[in-house]
């Protein structure tokens, strides 16, 4: 009995894994990334990043109008950090964090002659794996004499204890789906993440929650897995 189940279930994957509701493909984007914090810090200000954003994307049709997607999406989350005393800048450089993240979309899509309207939620986990450092920056010093300004050219910045490398996080999504006569799909969408979880551990204390806000810009290429549907 328990052999005839694994049977089944293998045959029902199988069934799934390559049938024609399957696509499968590639995607690249631009990202644009809000930083949300608070600073006590005078003329101080979290000015919006970007970065490029690339993945692999897999979706299964569960009809004609529903999908659901996923994937493994490498995305560049950055803002710009600026900073004056007595109106010159000391510090005005912009931090490149990278993430993974697995996303998890349902997608709703509506048929307009040779385009499909679509509109998608669903929520996503990502892991924070390096942060980079590019601009101007001050080294300060109690004694003025021996503070020093230097420009970093994607110099890494070391994790530190108060730092959480894991992102969560909800999305939407909208944009516009083509298929091409040979079963090639294009879609053309624009997505929002919000992020869900600081940046910042909760347990330390006298530090200020940082949490990215995200609206990615994104080209994707998806061809049927088994036959066209």
């Amino acid at each position: 009995m328990r052999k005839t189940s694994f049977l089944i279930i293998f045959l029902l994957l199988s069934s799934m894994l390559f049938a024609s509701s399957w696509h499968i493909g590639g995607e690249t984007g631009y990202a644009l990334n809000f930083m949300s914090t608070v600073t006590t810090w005078p003329d101080t200000e979290y000015r919006p990043g970007h970065g490029p954003e690339v993945g692999f994307i897999a979706e299964y049709s569960i009809n004609d109008y529903l999908a659901l997607q996923t994937g493994l999406k490498y995305i560049g989350k950055s803002f710009i950090y600026h900073h004056t005393n007595n109106d010159i800048v000391i510090n005005n450089y912009m931090e490149m964090d990278h993430f993974i993240e697995l996303p998890f979309t349902l997608r709703y899509t509506h048929q307009f002659g040779d385009v499909r309207i679509l509109i998608g939620g669903g929520a996503y986990l990502g892991i924070w794996f390096l942060s980079q450092s590019f601009g101007k920056n001050i080294s300060a010093s109690e004694d003025s004499e021996n503070s020093y300004y230097y420009n970093s050219f994607g110099d890494i910045i070391p994790f530190e204890d108060k730092d959480n490398l894991f992102e969560a996080g909800v999305l939407a999504e909208t944009g516009v789906s083509w298929t091409l006569e040979n079963s090639l799909r294009l879609d053309f969408s624009i997505r929002y993440e919000g992020n869900m979880t600081s940046l910042v551990k909760d347990y330390q204390e006298n530090t200020a929650h940082r949490y990215n806000d995200t609206v990615v810009f994104s080209v994707s290429c998806l061809v049927p897995v088994g036959g066209e549907r």
